[in-house]
């Protein structure tokens, strides 16, 4: 199985300098819906440039959204109008790489619900859009999606909501604390005149925490995972970790943007396509030598565990029918035009068409006969249908354990806050609520949301005991992958030969009618010259 590193990219949309998402949110709809809109802030029509490569978009509201905001025009035109700030953020913009063997609807399907998960549930109004481009080169397809969302919370009415609010801080008595001037000794006023008093202010929603790009980041990784483990395409595991983190001396590529990728689809080399060609050479070499390695292991292995008796020649009806179906197409074997249940799941289908490999396969298994083989398969299917639903049943878990650690790492940074609460009494406890009104806040709420997802009866939080269980379920996944392989590549082995048979006999009994047919026709013209 092949681990690929997932590609995401969050930004944000706005009208600072800074913000490299764009600088208006209609601009941003516009270009994803690949539909032309009106920006009533600027007064600019927005015209996409490309078209043919939409496949869904959607707009994904909370449940107290005004309805009038499932026309993109309308929700992002008063997410403008709204913010009045030169520097303002409008919106984030977040870009996610989806596998490009996905059908249509199977990527719809899971993208609603991805975006339902992590972004509308939480209060955010959401517009996504999923394009499918080709490389005009090399014919690869680009099956990716664009999210697009609000940062302001909406009140149950529908309204926007501050993006922060002011905490003032009170003394023992109750009292608003005064911000005093240290040169006068007088307390400071702003512009107006009016007094000002010491505050914190606090974020209305936690949707811009840093940690969010990393969850968002691996619940997509996670969600595709196990998306391709229950329709059975398993050549990929989708990694969401950094290079990094995951100890590789790999280097990433860096951005192109919109700019320099027309540039490159055009033929135009630029600096950054020079930058990414060369950190592509430099690992490509890295990569061969770790996949010679490898492959070289993996032949000795393989060599190793085939007995000699299993590669003397062996009177077989299948190696017959191989080397006669070979010989009728370029000496490779055809592969189904409708791939069978297994077949889809393997990645290096050539291998399967080689006819040196499918005789050596026939031979290791010692088969004799099509009997033998029918036999094999369904022992195969039983076994393969046990342990995916095992597999399934496992990386259910693993998801849900792994969502409760995470949804603790981001609640444990507030327990010591709550101990210290409960360490002190009287007007010194009413001081340190104060002084820690957010973080007690955030803590009720991470402590509540926690004890929510957790399914369990006694709704106990136990990180060790999560941590302890999902180490041995990702043993167990780990223990059950190469046996799960194996099933996966045998199965389809015996797919190709049973369609190569049944196909052989279809031609010989072609051939024996057309045979049968002439023979008539030549008899026929015998007795009309007699």
């Amino acid at each position: 199985m092949a681990v690929k590193s997932i590609s995401t990219r969050a930004q944000i949309c706005g009208r600072g300098e800074r913000c490299h998402g764009g600088h208006s949110a209609v601009e941003q709809s516009s270009y994803i819906s690949r539909t032309t809109m009106h920006s009533e802030y600027d007064g600019q029509t927005y015209y996409p440039k490309y078209s043919e490569d939409l496949v869904y978009t959607a707009v994904m509201l909370p449940d107290n959204a005004p309805e009038e905001y499932k026309d993109p025009g309308k929700l992002w035109n008063a997410v403008e109008t709204y913010e009045t700030g030169a520097k303002a953020q409008l919106a984030r913009t977040y870009r996610v790489e989806l596998p490009n063997e996905w059908n249509y609807e199977l990527a719809t399907k899971v993208m609603r619900d991805y975006v339902q998960r992590n972004f509308v549930d939480k209060g955010m109004c959401a517009q996504f859009a999923i394009h499918d481009s080709e490389n005009r080169k090399t014919g690869q397809r680009n099956l990716h999606c664009h999210i697009l969302l609000t940062m302001r919370s909406l009140d149950a009415q529908g309204h926007w909501m501050a993006k922060q609010r002011k905490e003032y801080l009170k003394d023992e008595n109750g009292e608003r604390i005064p911000l005093m001037d240290k040169k006068t000794g007088q307390q400071k006023t702003d512009k107006q005149h009016r007094k000002q008093w010491k505050c914190v202010t606090i974020p209305t929603n936690d949707w811009s925490s840093k940690e969010n790009a990393k969850r968002w980041r691996k619940d997509l990784a996670d969600t595709i995972n196990a998306v391709n483990q229950r329709i059975g395409m398993t050549e990929d595991f989708w990694e969401h970790r950094s290079f990094k983190e995951q100890g590789l001396e790999i280097v990433p590529q860096i951005h192109l943007g919109e700019k320099a990728s027309a540039m490159e689809r055009a033929g135009v080399q630029t600096i950054r396509g020079d930058i990414n060609r060369e950190i592509i050479a430099n690992n490509a070499v890295i990569q061969m030598a770790r996949a010679a390695y490898e492959q070289a292991k993996e032949n000795l292995r393989v060599i190793s565990a085939i007995p000699a008796s299993a590669v003397k020649a062996i009177k077989s009806e299948i190696l017959d029918m191989i080397r006669e179906a070979a010989k009728r197409n370029h000496e490779r074997l055809k592969l189904p035009i409708i791939k069978g249940k297994f077949l889809r799941l393997m990645s290096d289908r050539a291998s399967l068409q080689n006819k040196s490999q499918m005789e050596d396969f026939v031979r290791k298994m010692g088969w004799t006969s099509f009997a033998e083989m029918k036999s094999f398969k369904h022992e195969q299917e039983q076994k393969y249908s046990a342990i995916s639903t095992q597999r399934l049943d496992m990386q259910k878990r693993a998801v849900y354990l792994q969502s409760l650690l995470d949804a603790y790492r981001e609640y444990e940074p507030y327990i010591k806050f709550h101990k210290e609460q409960w360490a002190v009494t009287g007007w010194a406890r009413k001081k340190y609520e104060r002084q820690h009104i957010s973080e007690l806040a955030f803590y009720d709420a991470h402590r509540s949301h926690i004890k929510g997802m957790i399914t369990e009866a006694d709704k106990k939080i136990t990180p060790r005991t999560w941590r302890q269980e999902l180490a041995a379920v990702q043993a167990s996944l780990d223990r059950t992958q190469k046996p799960y392989a194996e099933l996966v590549t045998n199965l389809s082995a015996v797919e190709v030969l049973e369609y190569n048979r049944d196909d052989l006999n279809r031609m010989l009994a072609n051939e024996s009618r057309q045979k049968k047919q002439i023979a008539a026709r030549v008899q026929n013209r015998r007795e009309e010259a007699l």
